[in-house]
C-alpha cells in the first residue's frame, strides 16, 4: 500500500510537470481541464467498458503503447511490460478516475485494449493453472458485450476474498429475533445499502459504509408484513425493492438514504416464496404452485403459469425465458416469445436456488452440486462444492459464485465454469441465504444473525 501511495504521488508530479511544459495545442486539448475532474465513484469504469476484445491471452504479449508526451521522465521511459506490472497492482477506480489523466502517456496506456486483455488474462490464470482453459467462448462473448474493464474490476473484487488474512468478518445479531430467510446487497442509486428479511416479519436496512466490529450498521427497520418474509429483490437501476411474505402479499418500497417507504402492495392470494424483479415487472413463485407475472407500473396481473405440482422455490428470467424450480424436483423453462413451456427437467434432488447470469443458468441443489445450463437447457458443467449438507441459497455475478449451506459454511468460487474455490467461511449455524456484490458477501443465519465479509483493502 505504501508503494502504491508513493507511485501515485510520483504520478501527480509528472502530471503537473506535463501541464506546465506542454506547448502543443493538440496535447492541451487531449488533456484538458474538464478531463482533470476526478471522481470517487466508478462511473469511469462504465464509460470505458465498451472496449472490446477477441481473445484473452494466456501468456502476456508485448504492449504497443506510443509515447507522445512532450515531457519524458524516467518513469515514462520504463519498458511497457514493467509499467504493466506496476499498474496491475493499482485498483481500477483509481486508474480510471485519476491516473489515466496524469499525462498523454498514461492515457494511451490505460485505453489500450492490450493492457486490459493482459490484466484479465492474468486474473483468470492466477486463480488456477487451467482456469483460462475453462472459460467458454460464450463467456468470452458476454465479457465482450459487458465490457472488458467492468469484467476485470468485478473479477478482482471477487478474487480479493481469496486473501484470507485481509478478509474481515462483521456480524449483526441484535436486530432480528427469527431465522433470516433472505438478504440482498443493492446496487445503482441504492449502492452501499443491504436489506434482510426474517421470520420475525421485519425488514432491516444496513449501511455498508458503516461496517465495523464495534458499531451496528443497521439504519432502519420495517414491520409492514404480517407473515414470515421469504424473499427480497431490487429493480435494476433503481432504488425500488420488493419483498414477498407468507402473508400472501408482495410489498414495494422506495429506499432513500437508508429510509424505507412502502409505496404499494400486491395481493398474491398465496404465500410468496420467491421473486424476480425486472424493470417495471415482477415475476414471483407461490406456495400454491404458480409462477405469476405482475405489471408494477400498471398495477395489473399479467399472467400465471402452473408447471409445478408442489410449491415454487426459486425463479429466474432473461429477455426470452423464465425458469423456475420447485419442491417437486422439477426445473422448468418457459419461452416468453412462444408463450409455452419449452422444457421440464426432473432433477434428482430439490433445486433450492436458480439464477441467470448471462450466458448461463446456475442451479444449486440439495445434492451439494452447482450445475450450469445454457438457454437451451443443455448442461454445460457441474461441480461439487464440497458442502456436507444441502445448499440452501446461491448468488452468482460477474465477480464470484457464492453458496450458503445447511452445514453452516459459506463458500466463494470463481464465477466462470472452472469454479475454482477462493475461500470458505464458517458460521457455526445453518446458513440460510446469501448474496454477493462488489467484493462483499452477506449471509443470513438461522440464529437470527446477519454476517458480512469483505477485504479490508476494498473501499465500499
Amino acid at each position: 500500500q505504501e508503494g502504491v501511495l508513493n507511485f501515485t504521488t510520483l504520478l501527480y508530479t509528472i502530471k503537473f510537470e506535463t501541464m506546465a511544459n506542454a506547448t502543443d495545442d493538440a496535447e492541451k486539448t487531449h488533456v484538458n481541464e474538464e478531463n482533470m475532474e476526478f471522481s470517487s465513484d466508478e462511473s469511469d469504469i462504465e464509460q470505458e467498458s465498451n472496449m472490446s476484445f477477441q481473445q484473452v491471452p494466456v501468456k502476456p504479449r508485448k504492449l504497443s503503447v506510443t509515447n507522445r508526451s512532450s515531457t519524458l521522465t524516467g518513469l515514462q521511459n520504463l519498458p511497457p511490460e514493467i509499467m504493466f506490472s506496476i499498474l496491475q497492482l493499482i485498483d481500477i477506480p483509481l486508474l480510471m478516475s485519476e491516473i489515466k489523466f496524469v499525462s498523454r502517456y498514461f492515457y494511451d496506456f490505460l485505453t489500450s485494449p492490450e493492457f486490459w486483455e493482459m490484466r484479465l488474462g492474468s486474473c483468470l490464470c492466477s486463480a488456477s493453472p487451467d482456469a483460462f482453459l475453462k472459460v467458454s467462448s460464450a463467456e468470452l462473448e458476454h465479457m465482450n458485450k459487458v465490457g472488458i474493464i467492468r469484467c476485470v474490476h468485478e473479477l478482482e473484487c471477487g478474487k480479493s476474498l481469496s486473501y484470507s488474512k485481509r478478509v474481515v468478518q462483521y456480524r449483526s445479531k441484535a436486530n432480528h429475533y427469527g431465522d433470516i430467510h433472505c438478504v440482498k446487497i443493492l446496487s445503482g442509486p441504492a449502492a452501499n445499502i443491504a436489506i434482510s428479511g426474517s421470520r420475525d416479519k421485519t425488514i432491516c436496512v444496513y449501511d455498508l459504509t458503516q461496517l465495523s466490529s464495534s458499531a451496528d450498521c443497521v439504519v432502519n427497520t420495517n414491520t409492514d408484513h404480517n407473515g414470515w418474509i421469504w424473499t427480497v429483490d431490487q429493480e435494476p437501476g433503481s432504488s425500488r425493492v420488493s419483498s414477498g411474505s407468507w402473508d400472501s402479499f408482495v410489498h414495494f418500497y422506495e429506499l432513500a438514504r437508508g429510509d424505507i417507504e412502502l409505496t404499494s402492495k400486491l395481493s398474491a392470494h398465496s404465500a410468496v416464496l420467491c421473486t424476480r424483479y425486472e424493470p417495471s415487472f415482477l415475476i414471483y413463485g407461490t406456495y400454491s404452485k404458480f409462477v405469476c407475472g405482475y405489471d408494477v407500473r400498471g398495477g395489473v396481473a399479467a399472467w400465471s403459469l402452473r408447471h409445478h405440482t408442489k410449491p415454487v422455490l426459486s425463479v429466474a428470467s432473461s429477455e426470452h425465458f423464465i425458469w423456475s424450480s420447485g419442491e417437486d424436483h422439477a426445473l422448468t423453462c418457459y419461452d416468453r416469445r412462444a408463450g409455452r413451456l419449452l422444457k421440464r427437467i426432473k432433477m434428482e434432488r430439490i433445486s433450492s436456488a436458480i439464477q441467470y447470469t448471462e450466458p448461463y443458468l446456475w442451479v444449486a441443489g440439495y445434492d451439494g452440486l452447482v450445475k450450469c445450463f445454457n438457454q437451451d437447457m443443455k448442461i454445460m458443467n457441474k461441480f461439487d462444492t464440497g458442502h456436507s449438507a444441502p445448499i440452501l441459497d446461491m448468488s452468482n455475478t460477474l465477480g464470484a459464485t457464492v453458496t450458503a449451506c445447511k452445514d453452516g459454511v459459506v463458500k466463494v468460487f470463481s464465477p466462470n465454469l472452472s469454479a475454482v474455490q477462493w475461500n470458505s467461511f464458517s458460521l457455526g449455524n445453518s446458513a440460510s441465504c446469501v448474496d454477493y456484490r462488489g467484493g462483499v458477501v452477506m449471509a443470513g443465519c438461522c440464529d437470527s444473525s446477519v454476517t458480512f465479509w469483505k477485504n479490508t483493502d476494498l473501499s465500499i
